[in-house]
């Protein structure tokens, strides 16, 4: 077991570390690349991964609903935990409840699954997603903005990756040669990017950072459990649930923070702390995950 968890663990700390070192020399400017990487990469991983032959809509329907059940659970769960974070409600439950499902759940589950993986952590992105530009925003705003739903690109190439799944669509060779290209550019400069990020953050108030990460990976972890619990699932997507569960928090959390001045120094200070504890939790994660 420690063999599998060091295989999977391993190389997505060794990427980010060195992100965070390269970074900390030569601080180069990834606004462009990072942008590359979501506008293009992230959305054609998505559509190759749903188009696929093996994935099918309706046996992902119970995983989609338990996804969905877990992101509200872990914030009702989160909600009377609040008071011992030391943050406000606003800034507290979307760390909860939104994770870093992009840059460390794709990677990690595709580690630990292979490419059998991408689909249940596509649903995962997706929904996260979702709900994060949307009843994550008007946490912290107080109003949510539908737009970011339907001019998000992710949600378009989710639409014509299940319709060409369904429909049997097959491309050209050179056209899925050249997607699948695009799409392998994805989990290696995500995971350097996130050590760039790192390596520019800063910690405001650490013991706030410290107190809401250890509360929210227990109130997630509890939620995941309850979720398995009244809807039962086994293998790999029961895996992806529990890996799901003990992600860090997004580092979007602090963009909308930012955005909306809600606390933003004790948010970078959870997402932060959040993803340094992830040291721990990860490992914890797939040991659960593969027991």
């Amino acid at each position: 077991m420690f063999s599998k968890i060091a295989s999977i663990a391993l190389p997505i700390f060794a990427l980010v570390l060195v992100g965070f070192l390269y970074s900390r020399r030569v601080k180069p400017d990834l606004a462009g690349a990072n942008k590359l990487v979501v506008d293009v990469a992230l959305p054609v991983l998505i559509f190759i991964s749903l188009s696929a032959k093996s994935f099918d809509p309706m046996s992902a329907l119970s995983f989609t609903g338990a996804s969905i059940v877990l992101i509200f659970l872990t914030g009702l769960i989160a909600w009377p935990l609040v008071k011992l974070s030391g943050a406000t409600r606003q800034a507290f439950l979307p760390c909860a409840m939104f994770t870093n499902v992009g840059p460390i759940g794709i990677p990690l589950i595709a580690l630990a699954y292979g490419p059998e993986g991408m689909a249940p952590v596509v649903v995962l992105l997706v929904i996260s997603n979702i709900l994060h530009f949307t009843l994550g925003a008007g946490v912290m705003s107080g109003k949510v903005e539908w737009r970011m739903v339907y001019a998000n690109p992710l949600v378009w190439a989710t639409v014509l990756g299940v319709a060409s799944s369904q429909l049997r669509l097959s491309l050209p060779e050179w056209v899925q040669t050249s997607c699948t290209m695009i799409g392998s550019v994805l989990v290696p400069m995500m995971l350097m990017s996130l050590g760039a990020r790192l390596a520019g953050s800063q910690i405001a108030d650490g013991r706030v950072g410290l107190q809401s990460s250890i509360l929210i990976f227990i109130a997630r972890l509890v939620a995941a459990f309850i979720v398995l619990h009244f809807i039962p699932m086994q293998g790999l997507e029961r895996g992806a649930l529990i890996l799901f569960a003990c992600l860090p928090p997004a580092v979007f959390n602090f963009m909308l923070a930012d955005k909306f001045q809600v606390e933003p120094n004790k948010v970078a200070s959870t997402v932060f702390v959040g993803h340094l504890l992830s040291l721990a939790f990860l490992p914890f994660g797939i040991w659960l995950a593969f027991i």
